[in-house]
């Protein structure tokens, strides 16, 4: 790792004890208000300077007309003013002895040369006065343990969690962070939006989270690469502690345009941006936000797989079928199920049935119904010594909600799971009950997914991020 003061250095981010922030507003429309407010009403216990040269009050707090008329120290000041503001604002930070500070004005490299030539006087200040900077062009931090937050969008209570979020973009702690809020069952300990990364970058906040009692999976959404060296090393070092999930947009040449007009980032060449993540046993998502997400919630809410051998749990056959083609994909078996095994399953089935690894469960429904049908095969399995882990899929429709509480059938399954397999679950069936059993199965941290390649495909990634522990922990 970077030495720990560097990591020291980037507290004032996390754990401000006094915040200035600089273009707050008493207009309602405006950012610059939204911040303040988001700060008073996550119930935010430091200290809160409003900086505006226009006004004496703003939400109830005293207003200050400019950074050097707020006499007590400074932890961190928040920029929500014109770009061409930005440099004077920097020197008074600086003439303060301010130890960090939060950019969210755009219009720097992003917006073209004039934008580029700000930015560079912005990090000159900044390094002669030794003043760490996140951003510019970003919504920033949001801290679950304090209630801390530069981002200027409305934000509403959360659920804290295990989750770290780092995005380039301020998406995550905006739109995204709503999104997951209201559709994802983990929550959140940390939000770190980068922006142009004008000092902080992806390497320094890895390094950050690594040691972050809150933090156990972090997801990063990068355009660019600031310091390729650096971050290979630091993916290595920090993925031997925490598992890292990483969607980098700017792979085409259209996307890396984008990124150029987006962030101002560097490209870098797709297939050396691959062979640094499998190197580094950091998992690299291919698809979109949904599919960070959908891994994500794997690594969130399941232990690892001791191995790669397989249960599949089935109500139709077909899907049974699919799930094992899946399987070979990303790199999981089936496991071979014991004659014990087998019995157990087959001396509650009628006697025409055969019990196989996909385990067809719907005979069973003839005889025990569907509760009892997923708890003894289950069951069964868990306690198989060739499974190390447990993909089920059931159908979910009103038909059978009379005979069956997915909840308490979970919950029994869960106190049953004494080797802790992981569970992921696919559902099919009447859109309101899939729904309805989904929010059941997610607040017992059991993960949902909309199709079996999802469910399959996060289970893989669970299993190649413990094959890399392991082979790290040999040497």
């Amino acid at each position: 790792m970077e030495d720990t003061k560097a990591v020291e250095s980037l507290k004032c981010f996390f754990e401000p004890k006094s915040v200035a922030v600089v273009g707050a507003s008493r207009n309602p429309f405006k950012y610059g208000h939204s911040l303040l407010k988001n700060l008073l009403d996550l119930e935010f216990k430091g200290n809160i300077y409003p900086v505006n040269p226009n006004a004496e009050e703003i939400l109830g707090l005293k207003a200050y007309p400019q950074i050097s008329a707020i006499k007590e120290d400074l932890d961190l000041a928040i920029i929500i003013v014109p770009a061409s503001k930005v440099p004077q604002i920097m020197q008074e930070c600086a003439e303060r002895h301010v130890k960090g500070v939060v950019i969210c004005s755009s219009g720097f490299r992003e917006a073209g040369e004039e934008g580029k030539k700000l930015e560079e006087e912005v990090v000159t200040i900044a390094k002669n006065a030794g003043i760490r900077v996140v951003g510019p062009n970003t919504t920033g931090i949001l801290n679950a343990a304090n209630n801390f937050t530069t981002s200027f969008v409305p934000l509403p209570k959360f659920r804290k969690g295990n989750v770290a979020m780092v995005a380039q973009t301020g998406l995550f702690a905006a739109a995204a962070f709503w999104w997951i809020i209201s559709k994802q069952p983990f929550g959140v300990s940390k939000i770190v939006g980068l922006g142009n990364k004008c000092d902080v970058d992806d390497a320094e906040i890895l390094e950050y989270l690594a040691g972050d009692k809150d933090t156990e999976v972090i997801a990063i959404y990068m355009e660019g690469v600031k310091n390729g060296k650096r971050l290979f090393k630091t993916f290595k070092e920090v993925s031997k502690i925490k598992p890292i999930i990483v969607l980098k947009s700017g792979r085409s040449p259209a996307g890396i345009k984008a990124s150029l007009s987006h962030t101002g980032s560097l490209a870098v060449r797709d297939e050396i941006f691959n062979a640094v993540c499998k190197q580094a046993g950091v998992i690299r998502v291919d698809g979109d936000l949904d599919e960070l997400l959908d891994i994500t919630k794997a690594f969130a809410l399941q232990p690892l797989p001791r191995g790669n051998k397989v249960a599949v749990v089935s109500v139709t056959g077909g899907g049974g079928v699919i799930a094992a083609d899946k399987c070979q994909e990303y790199g999981l078996e089936l496991a071979q199920l014991s004659s014990e095994t087998v019995r157990r399953i087959k001396e509650n089935m009628p006697s025409w049935a055969n019990v196989n690894n996909p385990i067809d469960i719907e005979p069973l429904f003839e005889n025990v119904g569907p509760e009892e049908s997923l708890k003894i095969s289950v069951e069964a399995v868990f306690e198989e010594e060739s499974v190390d882990s447990v993909i089920i899929i059931f159908v979910a429709v009103p038909r059978i909600v009379p005979y069956f509480e997915i909840k308490r059938a979970v919950q029994y399954l869960k106190a049953k799971n004494t080797a802790q397999k992981p569970i992921l679950t696919y559902l099919l069936g009447y859109k309101e009950t899939v729904d309805s059993w989904t929010a059941q199965l997610e607040e017992e941290k059991i993960p949902v997914y909309s199709s079996l390649e999802k469910c399959v495909k996060a289970l893989g990634c669970l299993w190649k991020y413990k094959m890399y522990k392991a082979e790290k922990n040999r040497y």
